[in-house]
């Protein structure tokens, strides 16, 4: 155990009596919470757990590959299933193949409120990876999902489709990868699109959806088309959509559809914000921006190599025109095709052929970091309240012009967790990140954030997890906890392991 060399070992009954207050939180804690963990090493015990489990439980799932021979379809509220290990490739959950039409054709079905899925992988399925919907027993709304730290790859339909009879709101899609590494194959008994029906997230009836830090790579059908990456319809309002990568995908992030059954807004409110946006060629779009109202595209970097015609396009119809769209501070190189009726802003864009390719670290891959050659972006931004940080989360000046585009120019690349310590990461800094850290103590991390580096506990991210790891993880003990931020001792750490042990109420099925 090392110490944290900022704090000083209990010395004397002083020191000692600062031990009973955590302690005694402790077992408040305990004696207040009825959740039990259960910890699964087969499909047999991950679907036991997952039928048998009640409100408030964790589901522990060890490393290993997982045959979805059994659908998960989880209706109890309030569940969180977690790879124990913390990397995201060690735990697997599979299906029969996306182009295979048997088997299990979805890999995880939350059909409860309050459901939690982090550091695993889902593929290999004929239709979607996650689904959002409501119970349809029930009733009971997918509200309060969370999916994070999450690998979706190879699904034949949508990566995370969200559909019911009711609006899912509040639902995290933070940290996940979507993957497309086999070619998608004709489905010629398909009723709407043998060729092309493929997307990465598809929902619908959302509210306060916040889709952010995500990876959308190479998502393509049959006939170089499909849906988009970033897909929202039909009665979405106020979603955020932020600090995204799309990668060689057929489309980019489309608000609303051409078809509307509903004969209203598709996209009421909300703001998308520092994506880089890039897509696969083809006559599709990067952006589709359709019967929206009131919806911010704020400080984006989009990049098309070919066919610029719609990089971005608006549309409407004269009974639903477009109601108060604000394009500002974004970076295109492509058009934008506007065939709207309705009311649309575009202010200190930078817009064509203009912006060229030397302005970006790697165009053709979609890393759209500015190079010191984009002049014209660099300090030229007006300063937007809903624009405070850029892609890689760091923050923009404060008292100075900031960049048009994604990228701040001289941040550094990748995506950064928001608070250091935060191993879960649940954006709390709290006794189970001490559990993470202390589990890898001594092990060398070789990979980066965020399949190694904070998951694993190794938050100065160099090659091992040690002492620096544990003062970091210290120095900010008690954010986001709502709670006193005391740092605990390492005697006190002790008792707290031991204690949480012993609360702990393991069921097994």
């Amino acid at each position: 155990m090392f110490l944290n060399p900022h704090k000083k070992s209990p010395g004397n009954l002083s020191a000692l009596a600062g031990l009973i207050g955590p302690v005694v939180a402790l077992l408040v804690l305990a004696s207040a919470a009825p959740a039990a963990v259960w910890n699964v090493s087969t499909f047999g015990e991950l679907r036991g757990a997952a039928l048998g489990a009640t409100p408030g439980d964790e589901i522990l799932i060890a490393p290993g590959s997982y045959h979805v021979t059994s659908p998960l379809y989880v209706t109890t509220r309030d569940l969180v299933f977690r790879g124990v290990s913390g990397n995201r490739d060690d735990v697997v959950l599979y299906g029969n193949g996306m182009n295979v039409n048997s088997g299990v054709l979805e890999g995880f079905w939350t059909a409860a409120n309050g459901i939690e899925l982090y550091n695993l992988t889902i593929k290999d399925f004929w239709h979607h990876g996650v689904h959002v919907s409501n119970d349809q027993a029930s009733g009971d709304l997918a509200d309060d999902v969370v999916i994070s730290n999450v690998k979706i790859q190879n699904c034949g339909e949508r990566y995370i489709k969200g559909s019911g009879n009711g609006t899912s709101s509040n639902v995290l899609v933070e940290n996940v990868h979507f993957l497309q590494t086999e070619a998608y194959l004709p489905r010629p008994d398909h009723s709407v699109d043998e060729y092309n029906y493929i997307g990465g997230i598809d929902a619908m009836h959302t509210s306060n959806w916040i889709i952010r830090d995500n990876r959308f790579e190479g998502i393509m059908g049959a006939a170089n088309g499909g849906r988009g990456a970033i897909f929202l319809w039909v009665g979405a309002t106020n979603p955020t959509i932020e600090r995204n990568v799309i990668v060689g995908c057929a489309e980019g992030i489309d608000l609303g559809n051409g078809y509307n059954p509903t004969g209203t807004w598709h996209v009421v409110g909300g703001v998308v914000r520092n994506n880089f946006i890039g897509w696969g060629g083809g006559d599709n779009r990067a952006v589709q921006l359709g019967y929206t109202k009131d919806v911010k595209f704020y400080n984006n970097t989009i990049y098309t190599d070919t066919n610029y015609h719609r990089a971005v396009h608006i549309y409407d119809s004269a009974t639903i025109p477009t109601t108060n769209l604000v394009l500002e501070n974004n970076l295109i190189r492509g058009t934008i095709a506007d065939s709207s009726t309705g009311a649309i802003t575009l202010t200190n864009n930078i817009i064509g052929s203009a912006v060229d390719p030397a302005w970006f670290v790697d165009p053709l891959a979609s890393d759209l970091h500015l190079t010191a050659l984009a002049t014209a972006a660099i300090d030229q931004a007006t300063t937007l309240a809903d624009v405070t940080d850029d892609y890689d989360a760091h923050a923009r000046p404060v008292g100075d012009f900031p960049d048009i585009g994604a990228d701040e120019y001289g941040s550094s690349p990748g995506p950064q967790l928001p608070t250091p310590g935060d191993a879960q990461p649940d954006g709390k800094v709290d006794g189970g990140d001490y559990t993470i850290w202390a589990d890898n103590y001594g092990k060398t991390d070789a990979l980066p954030w965020p399949d190694g580096g904070w998951v694993v506990g190794n938050f100065t991210e160099d090659t091992n997890v040690d002492g620096g790891d544990y003062t970091i993880w210290a120095d900010n003990y008690g954010y986001g906890t709502g709670g006193a931020a005391a740092i605990p001792e390492p005697m006190t750490l002790a008792l707290l392991s031991v204690g949480g042990a012993v609360c702990l109420v393991r069921k097994r099925r």
